[in-house]
């Protein structure tokens, strides 16, 4: 057993020194700026009037982080997929056994830990270091960038692309009174089509299910089909993602980082426990859209409400999945009845 911990001591030892080597060797090839300095810096140029240097600045802003964000997403999802954990139905050592099994356990359970990390290490390099304060976050999530970017764009005549940001900036702030007001100017202007008004900031999943839902109140069910399904895919994309990001530093929430004194345990458990409170938060994330007070009721299950009447109106199959969501008994009852329909007859009531 003795010979075992050295050996697994001594690759602990080298997987820290492998991410130590990480920081300096990094794998990401990382040539952008952080999306704080660049936002600073457009709004710098913003109150010099320097129109088109705000919309280079604003411009990086928004894609440095829509990098950084692809970055974390890609690192830790390889790292998850390449170092799963391994710790077996009978891998915790009984009370009977001596503590060196004890520790060996540990080093084990430690060693798969310090492994993702160095992954993660290596994987993400200096951007790793690039994190956004709460209020500068709040602003890309308010889209402040594009009420910046549809003032330079008019300035500079692109006229098409200053439609798109006012709009964008306006979905997510819909009691703007201003933006409110330009965008009803340029409805006005010749020149300006229906199609320019588009959110640069929609999230495929939720585009994709108001799209279907609105040509199923249409009386489109069959077009409707395809659009809810994409929906579907992309909702449990978005979900993933969501769940991945989760996986960022501790947040103190509260606490003065200074005075905070957990010992090892309670802080991993306190860290853990915020990673699953936020896990937990996504179902109720990507049920939110920008233009409305309250996130979507049963946002999930209403994919499958909407799908399964818009096959049966369009006289495609049946999806039987509803009765696992609904908390109705009758609505499960149908549901189970419909699916059995199908189950004998092969084709839907």
């Amino acid at each position: 057993m003795a010979a075992r911990a050295l050996r697994l001591l001594t690759t602990l030892l080298a997987v820290a020194a492998a991410a130590s080597q990480a920081e300096v060797e990094s794998e990401a090839g990382w040539d952008m700026a952080a999306p704080d300095l660049l936002f600073a810096e457009g709004t710098a140029a913003y109150a010099r009037r320097d129109w088109a240097g705000v919309v280079l600045s604003m411009e990086r802003a928004l894609r440095s982080r829509a990098a950084l964000r692809a970055l974390r997403l890609r690192c830790r999802t390889r790292c998850a997929a390449d170092l799963p954990w391994e710790l077996g139905p009978d891998s915790s050592p009984s009370l009977a056994q001596a503590s060196g099994a004890t520790a060996l356990h540990d080093l084990r359970f430690f060693g798969g830990l310090l492994r993702r990390a160095a992954c993660l290490r290596r994987c993400l390099g200096p951007p790793a270091s690039h994190s956004l304060s709460e209020e500068l976050e709040l602003e890309f999530r308010k889209r402040s960038p594009y009420n910046y970017l549809q003032v330079a764009y008019f300035k500079i005549n692109k006229l098409e692309k200053a439609v798109a940001a006012a709009h964008t900036f306006f979905v997510g702030n819909p009691e703007h009174v201003e933006m409110r007001q330009n965008l009803d100017y340029y409805q006005t202007m010749s020149g300006v089509k229906e199609a320019d008004f588009k959110d640069l900031e929609a999230k495929p999943h939720m585009h994709e299910f108001r799209l279907g839902v609105r040509l199923y109140s249409e009386e489109q069910p069959h077009e409707a089909v395809a659009h809810l399904e994409a929906a579907l895919r992309e909702y449990l994309v978005a979900d993933a993602e969501c769940r991945a990001l989760c996986e960022g530093p501790y947040d103190y929430d509260g606490y003065n980082y200074l005075e905070y004194n957990a010992d090892l345990f309670q802080a991993i458990a306190d860290h853990y426990i915020q990673v699953l409170s936020c896990k937990q938060n996504c179902v109720t994330e990507l049920a939110s859209h920008p233009s409305r007070e309250k996130p979507f009721e049963d946002f999930l299950p209403s994919h499958y409400n909407y799908l399964q009447f818009a096959y049966y109106n369009s006289k495609a199959y049946f999806l039987p999945s509803l009765p696992l969501f609904s908390r109705k008994p009758k609505a499960r009852e149908a549901g189970m009845m419909a699916t059995l329909h199908v189950g004998i007859f092969g084709f839907s009531l």
